[in-house]
């Protein structure tokens, strides 16, 4: 089941969140065959911790950016080999599964390094050396490795050795065996009963005989293995070599977090001398991406919610398939590859397009997304006061108040009395925690909103926040930088403004440098927006 991401704007405020958290309620209702998660851009502030808490319910999580990750396109059912594996098994999965590179794990998944092509030809080139190879030996697996059966094991279950071929004349196979380290020697040899009773008396590490099902010595003071092959003696050397465990050959290779982004895993490869990583989270093995999986195509399915305006969606957005739009703001230049379903409405909040969408496919909202949708509602028209609230809205509310079961009126009392305070509020926060940045006429600006219950003290913070307006204004790189701070009770705004050229054309009242009086003013949108908008169009003309 794929999921599709809903999500507000940057900065979000009640109405974005409690209507992103409603509309994927309702789209996994009426579209069971997505899982529709509802997200925030943004940390949540007071007024809507208050409603969340009042519902009993905790806001979505934070989702950071949208960028493919990882986990998105990796492989997660993965072919793996234990460090006891022999590489017989590895040989196997890369001739029949086509694979080129296999994680090594522990138990729980617990990530070892990994064996490909390249370790198995080091290892067999090394074998071609004049030198006689040491060989790390796991009895065990020459069961699983050369067809036969075990006659004896030994006390050790694993050594490093050598592999000695008892093919010579008995004479002459019996001088190399007499300079060779029994502890460290596996004998292969046909029935030949003077080597094997030498090896015996010797007390040889292991003894392989090919080409024969009896066994009739007598290993009573024997210590090692005892192993019949029912291969040749050349099959059961090819053979024995790969009962080797793959630990000996493993190597460690970078390894990548399930949470990097596709374009980190790109770089990584390209450097790395294998074909793909291993995905691993807190030491275990989660997947493996490769080249092949970094030409897939993907992208995250995303709804936009109360915005539609790549900047101030959150990041990543530009790299989505942005499938739909719930929305009551202007319309920006969002382009799409595909046609894509758009509800756009003059109304007073995004909450009332979507209880209308609830509406639409005929289903009544639960009591508790009936408070929510009450109160993006509120908060976003200021309890119907705004400029931006209509009848709609107003309906909406009385419909949604009557599902809620409370008296809209008293609760938006209640709601509006949760918002922030000039004295405790975090300078930053209030020029940076609502705050939306608009490119028009080659002029970047960012206008920010906070909204309190008195305007009472914005002489004594009016400085803090000009500074703080300062350094946003740099911080996020724009030529203009606005706060307006909001008494939702008086329905009166103050305005503060960066020194900017456009600032010297604002048509209010100053109430000192860079502060501005602005009487009936609410809604950030329809009545401060638009004077904005009209001083850059001016000052594009000059």
């Amino acid at each position: 089941m794929e999921e599709i991401i809903v999500i507000g704007h940057k900065n979000p405020d009640t109405d974005s969140i409690c209507a992103a958290y409603c509309y994927a309620h309702l789209k996994n209702i009426i579209d069971p065959h997505n899982r529709y998660t509802a997200y925030r851009c943004g940390n949540v502030n007071r007024q809507t911790r208050f409603v969340f808490e009042e519902v009993n319910l905790q806001p979505p999580e934070i989702l950071k950016d949208v960028y493919p990750k990882v986990s998105d396109i990796m492989t997660r059912n993965v072919i793996t080999a234990h460090p006891d594996d022999p590489l017989f098994s590895i040989v196997t999965h890369i001739e029949k599964d086509r694979v080129r590179i296999i994680p090594v794990v522990s138990g729980d998944s617990y990530y070892e390094g990994v064996v490909s092509f390249t370790e198995l030809a080091e290892f067999y080139f090394s074998a071609t050396s004049i030198a006689q190879p040491l060989y790390y030996f796991k009895p065990d697996n020459f069961t699983t490795t050369i067809p036969g059966r075990c006659i004896k094991k030994g006390q050790l279950k694993e050594f490093e050795g050598h592999i000695v071929i008892g093919a010579m004349e008995s004479a002459q196979s019996l001088n190399v065996l007499k300079n060779v380290k029994p502890e460290q020697t596996v004998l292969i040899v046909g029935n030949r009963n003077k080597i094997i009773e030498f090896a015996i008396k010797n007390n040889f590490a292991a003894i392989i005989v090919t080409g024969t099902q009896d066994f009739n010595y007598d290993t009573t003071n024997y210590s090692g293995w005892v192993y019949l092959s029912h291969l040749d003696t050349f099959n059961t050397l090819r053979l024995v070599t790969l009962s080797i465990p793959c630990h000996y050959i493993m190597k460690q290779s970078d390894t990548i977090s399930p949470d990097s982004t596709v374009q980190q895993a790109r770089e990584k490869i390209l450097k790395s001398e294998y074909r793909g990583l291993p995905v691993c989270d807190n030491g275990r093995l989660k997947g493996i991406i490769t080249r092949s999986d970094l030409i897939k195509h993907y992208a995250k399915k995303m709804i936009l919610v109360d915005h539609n305006e790549l900047s101030q969606a959150v990041e990543g957005s530009e790299t989505a398939h942005i499938i739909e739009i719930i929305d009551h703001h202007r319309l920006g230049a969002i382009k799409t590859t595909t046609p894509i379903f758009v509800y756009s409405k003059p109304v007073g909040s995004t909450c009332t397009l979507v209880y209308e969408l609830f509406k639409y496919n005929r289903i009544q909202p639960e009591p508790h997304i009936a408070m929510l949708l009450c109160s993006g509602i509120l908060s976003d028209t200021a309890m119907l006061l705004s400029p931006t609230s209509t009848e709609i809205d107003k309906k909406a509310l009385e419909e949604l108040s009557d599902i809620a079961g409370i008296h809209y009126e008293e609760y938006g009392k209640k709601l509006l009395s949760s918002t922030e305070s000039l004295k405790t509020i975090n300078p930053m926060y209030a020029v940076s925690n609502d705050c939306k940045v608009y490119q028009e006429y080659g002029v970047s600006v960012a206008i920010s909103q906070v909204e309190v219950i008195t305007l009472d003290d914005i002489e004594s913070v009016k400085d803090s926040l000009l500074s703080a307006l300062s350094q946003f204004a740099k911080s996020r790189n724009v030529h203009w930088a606005l706060l307006l701070v909001t008494d939702i009770t008086t329905q009166n705004s103050v305005l503060f403004s960066t020194d900017f050229t456009g600032e010297q054309k604002l048509s209010y009242s100053p109430l000192g440098p860079h502060m501005y009086n602005l009487p009936g003013i609410l809604s950030r949108k329809k009545q401060l927006l638009p004077e904005i908008l009209r001083i850059l169009e001016e000052l594009s003309h000059k």
